[in-house]
This record gives structure tokens, sequence and C-alpha cells, in this order.
């Protein structure tokens, strides 16, 4: 319920920014629409008035004179005509609704020459009984109505974009704050954990070195007719020292001696390591990449490899055809990375965001510490360890050093 909850923020602020311009776009373009019909309704208006200048005007002179008349009070007056019903061009079909009154008004628009015309059809009264008008005006006369609204949309249009920005950007803000105070208190809790493990492990190791030695004591006299529950004793204290050694690490990382290495040694040493781990199955373990050599420090380079390596054997043991693979390549201009893999079932994605946390494990047996451990080593050596899904199914642990000065190793020159 809480992920839904914590889901339902991140999916309505994406959809209020796309929302939100959506609508103020609509808003405009309605606006611009409602702006054109102005223009008509102004446009008609200009012709009524014409077309009731015409009613008070003597037909001496005809239309020449009607439109010298009216285009000193009317500017946008382009052309002007007037019919009565008994000449040729007052008898077309279709004037005939104006004629007998069934259209008060007929409207058009037309384009002669690049200028938009507004055209008018208007039956008036004039001394000599009914006639009819045909008012041309000048479209763009009404074209003012579109200045200062366009800039007054253009501006809000505008000033909703910056608000909704500026929102997202305090939206994002808040997050990001909220993400670092979250990561504040993960570390503090962290390093508490880490000073009350390293305490713990220093206790635990003293008594439990004691219980161990006189485990072996035991073990090895041949007259203790009890030697054989000796066994599971010094098995269970063997676990014991690697879980405080585990504390140990996690509390207490080594300071790197950082120095010029050579992949081929370490490479060798994890092999051996693999064919230990391996036994008798039929698990392959493969080796690729150029011989290179950077700076690291190859004991904590080791030993968060052996820590990976202990995972991909343990996901696949008991698997048919299992192999593990690692290789360490240039990355960049100077950096490396090495990674390691395996073809097991794979890391469900609910399971391995959370993998780094500490103590948490999902094996019947370990600590849950290890992976973090293996992530503070290689930051300890100025990398970092990413686990991803391996292509066709299994896992990859990739272990990135952007800094490390890598270069080829001088065997491999000579």
């Amino acid at each position: 319920m809480s992920n839904k909850r914590a889901a339902f923020p991140r999916i309505l602020l994406p959809v209020v920014i796309v929302a939100l311009p959506a609508v103020l776009l609509l808003s405009s373009v309605r606006t611009f629409r409602e702006l054109e019909e102005q223009k008509s309704v102004y446009l008609r208006v200009r012709a009524a008035a014409v077309a009731g200048a015409l009613e008070n005007l003597s037909d001496a002179g005809g239309d020449s004179a009607a439109f010298e008349a009216l285009s000193e009070t009317e500017s946008s007056l382009l052309d002007l005509e007037l019919l009565r019903r008994d000449t040729p061009a007052g008898r077309g079909e279709s004037l005939a609704p104006l004629w007998e009154g069934q259209e008060l008004f007929r409207t058009e628009y037309l384009t002669e020459d690049g200028k938009r015309i507004y055209r008018a059809w208007v039956p008036f009264h004039s001394i000599d009984g009914l006639r009819l008008a045909r008012i041309d005006l000048d479209a763009a006369a009404a074209d003012f109505l579109m200045v200062h609204a366009r800039h007054n949309v253009i501006v809000s249009l505008a000033g909703g974009l910056a608000v909704i920005v500026l929102a997202a950007y305090a939206i994002w803000s808040a997050r990001h704050a909220a993400a670092l105070e979250v990561r504040h208190l993960e570390l503090e809790h962290m390093a508490r954990i880490g000073q009350m493990s390293a305490v713990l492990a220093h206790e635990i190791r003293n008594p439990l070195g004691t219980i161990k030695g006189f485990a072996q004591l035991i073990g090895e006299s041949r007259e203790n007719p009890h030697r054989e529950l000796v066994d599971p004793i010094l098995a269970e204290t063997t676990r014991l020292e690697n879980l405080v050694k585990d504390l140990l690490l996690y509390g207490r990382p080594p300071r790197p001696q950082i120095r010029m290495t050579g992949w081929a040694k370490t490479a060798q040493a994890i092999s051996s390591h693999a064919a230990h781990l391996l036994g008798k199955t039929a698990a392959r373990f493969e080796l690729s990449g150029p011989d290179l050599a950077w700076e690291t420090d190859p004991e904590i380079l080791e030993q968060a490899l052996l820590n990976l390596l202990r995972n991909a054997a343990e996901a696949i043991e008991g698997q048919s055809g299992g192999e593990i693979r690692l290789e360490a390549l240039p990355d960049g201009n100077s950096g490396v990375t090495v990674a390691l893999s395996d073809n097991g079932p794979g890391i469900p994605e609910e399971i391995r965001t959370r993998l780094f946390e500490p103590f948490r494990t999902t094996k019947a047996f370990g600590t849950g510490l290890g992976l973090s451990i293996t992530r503070n080593l290689a930051r300890s050596l100025g990398g970092d360890l990413f686990i991803e899904a391996a292509g066709g199914g299994g896992t990859r642990a990739v272990l990135r050093f952007p800094h490390a000065k890598a270069r080829m190793s001088e065997a491999r020159k000579d």
C-alpha cells in the first residue's frame, strides 16, 4: 500500500507538468478563435454602418459618388456596388433571398491580389425603394483586435509555463533535499552499525579463540571418547570466526596501500580460489581480457573479487552447465572495469534494489554483509560496485575504477 502511495506523486508530477501546458495551449487556441469571431462581428458592424449611411445618400452620381462619399468616413472601404432588382446584376437567383427578406445579411471572405477582403451583401432602403449593396472592406481593419490580445495570450502562456517550471523545480528540489536527508540518516545509521559491529566483533573474538583452542586440544586427544562431538564445535566456531571477520571488515574497512599492480597475478589467485570453490562440479571458470596493470591495492581487490566469486559459485551450485566468467577491460582513457558474471538463476528486480542493505540476505546462512563489504572495499579503491542482470539470465557484478591509471603491463610489452 505504501508503494502505491509513493508511486502516486511520481506519476502525478509528470501528468501535471504535461497537462497544464496543454490546458494553457488549448485555452490560447480557443481565445484566438473567439477573437476571429469578434473580428467578423466588427467588420459586420462596419458594413452595417456603411449600409445605413447609404440610406441617406441620393442616387446622383451612382456607385462611384457613393464610394467617394463613404470612403472619407470609412477608411476600410475597398469597393462598393449598388444593385437594383430590375438590373441584370441584381436578378441573380443567389440574391433572391436577400431581395425577398429571407436574408438580412450575407458575408464571405475573399483574397484578391494578396489582400484579404470581407464582402457583405446588405439590403437597404433608398429614396428609390429597396436596393442591394455589395460592400468590400479590408479585413485587416479588424486586426487591431488581435494585436493586444495576442500579446496578452503569449504573456499569459509564458507566465503559466514559467510557473510550471518553477513548481517542477521546487518539487524536484524538495525531493532531492529529502533524498539527501534520507541518505545522510542512512549513513549515520550505517556508521553506528559499523561501530557497534566492530566493538561486538572484538568482544566475541577473544572468547571465541579460547573456545576453539580448547576444542582443538580435546580433538587432538586420542584418549577422549567424545572426539566426534568436537568436529561440530570446530565447524561452528569457524563459522563464527567468519562472522567476526565480516563484522570487522564492515565496521573498520582496511586502509588501501595503492601501488601499480598487474592484473595477471590477481586473476591467477582468483582462478585458484575458483578451482577450490567449484571443486568437482562441472561448472566452468573463464578468464578474459588484456593483461592490464593499474594503481590499486591487490589484497583489497582480491578480497572484493573473492566475495563476488563465492556469491557466483553459490548461485550456480548444483546447476548443469554452470559458468563463471571474470574479465578486466579498459574503461575510458585510464579507467578499468572488472566484471564477474554467472549464468545462474539471476536476482529478481525487487531484491536487486536492496542488495546492499546490511544484514539483509535471502540465504539460510550468512550475515548479509558480503555485498555491503565488497562495495565498501571497491569504494576504498576509488571505484564502485554495481549488480546487473546478465544477458540470457544470471547476474553480472561490475567493479568500475574510473581513475585507475591503467596501462598495459610490462610483461605484455616485453
